[in-house]
């Protein structure tokens, strides 16, 4: 198993793989990808029609992102995208930089409970950015997401609720250093 960080020919490289994961698990995430158009979208209107051309809208929104893979003999497993330096209204801001929000992060449904997750999160929050304060969202009743945010530290710093539909909130993750 080998972790990789993408650089554009890479990029290039796997940009079909993870565009095919995405789509298998799109509905894993709440709304699915293929009602969105970019992960740093601010309204989640759950009632819009899901296409394929929602998703394709955000893997393309999405690979400008950086993007670190999880590959094992030739096989996309996993990937998780970040980006530096992020602000959000007043909830992240000038003062929380240097910062690293996670964007977006799916494990092929084969390989969960594998570890994966912790094996980017690990490198990501532990190694390469140890450093810097993280940020990420998620939706309230994604608990297995929650669960992992707050092993590492993980503190909720902003809550919209019913923004993904009723009795579903989007949630802010902070860990400031």
């Amino acid at each position: 198993m080998d972790l990789i960080a993408l650089n554009e020919e890479l990029k290039k490289i796997y940009s079909n793989d993870i565009l095919e994961l995405m789509k298998l698990c799109d509905n894993d995430f709440v709304p699915p990808m293929s009602k969105r158009f970019s992960p740093f979208q601010s309204e989640l209107n759950p009632s819009e029609s899901a296409d394929e051309s929602g998703i394709l809208r955000y893997h393309s929104a999405m690979m400008n992102e950086s993007v670190m893979c999880i590959v094992e003999n030739g096989a996309l497993l996993g990937f998780v995208t970040y980006v530096e330096n992020h602000r959000y209204q007043n909830v992240i801001t000038d003062e929380d930089l240097p910062n690293i929000y996670v964007c977006t992060l799916i494990v092929n449904p084969s390989a969960r409970g594998l570890g994966l997750t912790k094996v980017m999160y690990d490198h990501l929050f532990c190694e390469k950015f140890a450093d810097r304060n993280l940020f990420t969202r998620t939706w309230s009743t994604n608990a297995a997401h929650i669960s992992i945010l707050k092993k590492y530290g993980f503190e909720e710093i902003h809550r919209i609720p019913n923004d993904r539909g009723e009795s579903i909130d989007t949630v802010y993750f902070g860990k400031r250093r």
